[in-house]
């Protein structure tokens, strides 16, 4: 699907962090557990919104961020629908992943302003499991 079959308006209505252990965080690389709600709230033929949210939690607790808004989806039924399908290799859908895109600056400046470890720019990107089978990054998704 190219850019040319499909608009993705990302508005963000909250965006917050949290200091939960500064102490922590000085000589620790914390990893990031996510979880994310993605909600239809409306569609007809060539345009679909949905509601999101992804909290972002770091292992060992050092900082918590917390994020929400409104997607808009403007282009065919089966592009959308493509959209929603899930990546095979991440076990994330699309349509979060394009969302995160947009909104990882926000993150990133957020945590800069905070003195916190951001989370990295392909966090949904990469597989859920690393080669050895652990949990390299964990990503929720619920619907």
């Amino acid at each position: 699907m190219s850019s040319s079959e499909v608009k993705i308006d990302v508005r963000l209505l909250n965006v917050s962090g949290s200091i939960i252990d500064n102490a922590q965080g000085e000589n620790v690389e914390p990893k990031f557990d996510v979880n994310v709600k993605l909600e239809e709230v409306d569609r007809n033929v060539d345009e679909a919104t949905f509601n999101f949210a992804i909290a972002m939690n770091t292992k060992p607790s050092v900082v918590r961020f917390e994020l929400n808004g409104i997607v808009n989806v403007l282009g065919k039924s089966r592009v959308i629908d493509k959209l929603l399908e899930t990546d095979p290799e991440t076990k994330v859908p699309h349509l979060l992943k394009k969302i995160y895109q947009r909104v990882f600056v926000s993150i990133f400046l957020l945590s800069g302003l905070m003195g916190a470890p951001h989370p990295p720019p392909d966090l949904l990107f990469i597989s859920v499991k690393n080669d050895t089978g652990e949990s390299s990054e964990e990503v929720k998704t619920e619907k």
